[in-house]
């Protein structure tokens, strides 16, 4: 049978919690959470603490499992759009997928790659590139022009246009 409830306990070394049903105000044995993946590729998530949640419970509500989370009068969806994939965390770092503009928005204070990033498309950025590494184009590298740059010297100046650089970059 599905039951509705609020999220009383969490167990912090596996994925399971206790439920408050609401509607005869007892409490679940530990639950297990339903997740996507578990086998060979893994994924993790859990309820907070008062999250209303749905259970399908055997008869006698002493087994079970929860199914997921749901949106209530208390809890609303912020979201409206039905072309949307929306995971946003409470300090409102945000992952976005929109289907009708075809767009993907990450919004973190920090994010950090591993690995290699290919890239077909204009980039666009308004804060500037930092790198410990070199940066490379099609024709050179930054360290490169920087060597020919710093070391070229011109003929003449005296308010007037100067010669041509001695090295060509």
């Amino acid at each position: 049978m599905l039951r509705f409830g609020l999220v009383s306990k969490i167990h912090n070394e596996k994925p399971l919690v206790r439920v408050n049903f609401l509607d005869d105000n007892s409490f679940s044995y530990w639950l297990n959470v339903l997740q996507s993946k578990t086998q060979n590729d893994k994924f993790y998530i859990m309820p907070d603490i008062g999250e209303q949640v749905v259970c399908l419970m055997d008869q006698h509500s002493e087994e079970g499992v929860v199914l997921g989370s749901i949106y209530s009068d208390t809890d609303k969806s912020p979201f409206t759009e039905n072309k949307q994939i929306i995971i946003q965390l409470e300090n409102n770092s945000l992952i976005s997928i929109n289907k009708e503009e075809n767009n993907l928005t990450i919004k973190f204070p920090n994010i950090y790659f591993k690995g290699n990033i290919h890239h077909d498309g204009v980039f666009q950025n308004t804060q500037g590139i930092k790198s410990s590494g070199d940066i490379e184009d099609k024709t050179s590298t930054i360290e490169v022009v920087r060597t020919i740059y710093n070391s070229h010297t011109h003929i003449g100046n005296e308010g007037k246009p100067t010669s041509t650089p001695n090295t060509n970059m």
